[in-house]
């Protein structure tokens, strides 16, 4: 997965993860739907605890695997 350009976005991903863990996962898709964050986005960080773009322990894990 490419690291994120659009900052903005990162940043808002960032904070709902904070909210989400938190206060709660309703909580953070809500602070990414207030945002206009795409859906997909939302279902793959909050919902599915899925990868993040620029996540350097899945790259570190992945590097260590291969070696």
């Amino acid at each position: 997965m490419e690291k994120r350009t659009d900052r903005h976005t990162a940043v808002h991903v960032d904070l709902a993860v904070n909210v989400s863990a938190d206060f709660g996962l309703s909580a953070g898709v809500q602070a990414l739907h207030e945002q206009q964050v795409p859906l997909a986005v939302v279902q793959r960080i909050l919902i599915d605890r899925g990868p993040r773009r620029g996540d350097q322990s899945d790259r570190a894990t992945a590097s260590r695997l291969q070696a």
